[in-house]
């Protein structure tokens, strides 16, 4: 293990192929907060909202005729006519030299321009003038973090935040510092607090995820110093190649862990759905088996177990697993589901009954709720309760129908049929 973790590359190398990049690859922060800087993408919507704010709030005692200025200058920069916008600040600027308004507006005309020094200069000026004023802490963070000044940044956005403490922009902007100056516990702490005021912002959560992974890496870091050829590293990795959507790799991994702990039986339990995954059902049989050694009730060993038996043809085997699985508390719709079909198979329909109307209630998925449909269809049939049956497949086409008609892309469900797809889990 030791070797091949340390094989030609060091911890963290992205061109290490033994470790997945989700977890292992080498961020760049800082060209990378390059990008974020000049791409300007927060700009746009903020220079307009803060200068009218700002315009509106700011001139009660000017003529008409600045505030006029200060309008057509936040109207120019939203239409991304800078040199119109410049104009047109300088002339505030020029009649009104006490005014920060006109020192705000250029500031952020400069920083579109990609002139972060003479933004900082403007904007230092805004903020001498009128500290209270909004927005102006929150560019000038901006401009000094661009010229390569992040602990001036971080106190002008903290000072941002002192004015307006749920400032999501300020928020994301200390975060995005803190990653770019080695800080991803304290970025973590910060984004998270922005996405708390806006659980959907996109730039939040991409820079949420890279702290937390970068906090990951370190941890497995340390676990690797610890001991690299530990249960638990292998479990780690084999965990996060799961999630990679690697599972051969992830099963290598679940094999060493468990030759280093061969009696935890979360492992083989693991090992079982890495296996159902590519279809190893004889693997994942006997992982879940080996499970049930360790733990005689495990509801989702039994619930695999039987369920892949019945799916295979083999109900009389599945049938006893599942009604173990019941007992056990195993989840309750694919469970009743897989019962209910079982029973089918075996000619027992009354119970096979009880069961598929069971899992009906017990909020099914998609993929259970039609199959539980269509095996019930079956059943009634049988039972010749054909008023139920025709019930049974009228949800079951109004059921496809909702289906047919949420799908984008002309993508084709895996639900139109009982045991199609993937089994739930």
């Amino acid at each position: 293990m030791c070797d091949r973790l340390n094989r030609k590359t060091e911890w963290g190398s992205p061109t290490n192929k033994k470790l997945p990049l989700s977890v292992w690859l080498g961020y760049n922060v800082s060209h990378r907060m390059k990008r974020v800087c000049y791409s300007r993408a927060l700009l746009p919507i903020l220079a307009l909202l803060t200068l009218v704010c700002a315009g509106a709030a700011q001139t009660p005692g000017q003529p008409d005729a600045l505030k006029q200025q200060l309008q057509i200058g936040a109207e120019a920069l939203q239409r991304g006519d800078v040199a119109n916008a410049e104009s047109h600040f300088q002339r505030v600027i020029a009649e009104a030299p006490t005014l920060p308004d006109g020192y705000l507006g250029l500031g952020m005309v400069q920083l579109r321009e990609g002139k972060p020094e003479d933004a900082s200069r403007a904007l230092e000026h805004a903020a001498e003038l009128n500290p209270q004023l909004p927005g102006t802490h929150l560019f000038l963070g901006i401009a000094q973090y661009q010229t390569g000044q992040p602990e001036q940044a971080m106190r002008s956005m903290q000072a941002e935040l002192d004015l307006q403490p749920s400032n999501l922009e300020a928020l994301v902007w200390i975060g995005i510092i803190q990653l770019d100056t080695g800080h991803p516990e304290e970025a973590a702490s910060s984004l998270d607090q922005a996405i708390a005021l806006d659980p959907k912002n996109k730039e939040a959560l991409y820079y949420t995820a890279r702290a937390h992974r970068l906090l990951a890496e370190a941890a497995y870091k340390k676990l690797y110093a610890l001991d690299p050829d530990s249960a638990l590293l292998h479990r780690a990795l084999a965990e996060t190649f799961a999630e990679a959507g690697e599972p051969e790799k992830s099963i290598e991994e679940y094999d060493a862990a468990i030759r280093k702990d061969p009696k935890n039986p979360d492992l083989y339990e693991a090992l079982g759905e890495e296996n159902q995954k590519i279809g190893r059902v004889d693997a994942a049989t006997k992982a879940y088996e080996q499970e049930l050694q360790l733990y005689p009730n495990s509801g989702i060993a039994l619930y695999n177990l039987g369920m892949m038996q019945v799916k295979t043809g083999r109900a009389a085997t599945g049938v006893p697993l599942l009604r173990r699985a019941v007992e056990a508390h195993a989840m309750p719709a694919p469970t009743d589901y897989y019962l209910g079909w079982g029973l089918a198979e075996l000619g027992q329909n009354e119970e096979a009954a009880h069961w598929l109307e069971l899992s009906l209630r017990n909020s099914p998925s998609p993929f259970i709720e039609q199959s539980a449909y269509y095996q019930l269809a079956r059943v009634y049939q049988k039972l010749n309760r054909k008023a139920e049956a025709e019930h049974a497949f009228d949800q079951l086409k109004q059921l496809k129908a909702r289906a047919a008609k949420s799908m984008t892309g002309g993508q084709t469900t895996a639900e139109e049929a009982p045991g199609a797809g993937t089994s739930p889990r």
